[in-house]
């Protein structure tokens, strides 16, 4: 059988209160959060807890944007706890990864800085979150939406990543 790893995105944007003044739509976020854990993505890590207890060969490669796991913190803990328990179950059979990412889900590469200074914090940012949350430190890399360039591929490779997931050809968002 050849060797497939399924990879998935876990983002959720904060949404902004239309009344101009306050920030961010708290009850709003939390609503959306809250039915979105409950009718896909606990049902959705169980079943791949399932698929990895019972299937060696089901591999799986997770992204998690730093605001999904900040609103899952707040508001549905049982999505953290879910998602600890999928790594439990396979990460020492290596049939679960977690991937590294802009912690915003953001464009930040296709910044104009030369530098990359924001791309790098955002980067930086989410490998500790990683670590401070689940205790892990990925040596795969994915950018939003799958995007690539050498420049960003090089970045990535100087801050000790070994690998990045993309999708083939020329990709702007």
């Amino acid at each position: 059988m050849p060797l497939l790893t399924v990879y998935f995105q876990l983002h959720q944007p904060y949404r902004l209160h239309p009344d101009g003044v306050t920030l961010l739509w708290e009850e709003k976020n939390r609503e959306i959060f809250t039915q979105r854990a409950e009718k896909c993505y606990l049902p959705t890590i169980r079943l791949f807890s399932d698929l990895v207890h019972a299937h060696y060969d089901f591999k799986i490669s997770l992204g998690i944007s730093g605001t999904f796991l900040e609103q899952a913190e707040a508001y549905q803990p049982e999505v953290v706890e879910a998602l600890k328990g999928l790594l439990n179950v396979g990460q020492n059979t290596r049939q679960v990864e977690f991937v590294e990412q802009p912690y915003y889900y953001s464009t930040a590469s296709f910044f104009a800085d030369p530098r990359k200074t924001e791309f790098k914090e955002q980067v930086s940012l989410h490998r500790q979150r990683m670590n401070d949350v689940f205790g892990v430190k990925p040596s795969a890399f994915v950018n939003t939406a799958l995007s690539y360039s050498n420049e960003v591929a090089n970045i990535v490779a100087d801050m000790g990543f070994r690998a990045i997931l993309c999708e083939p050809g020329d990709k702007t968002l």
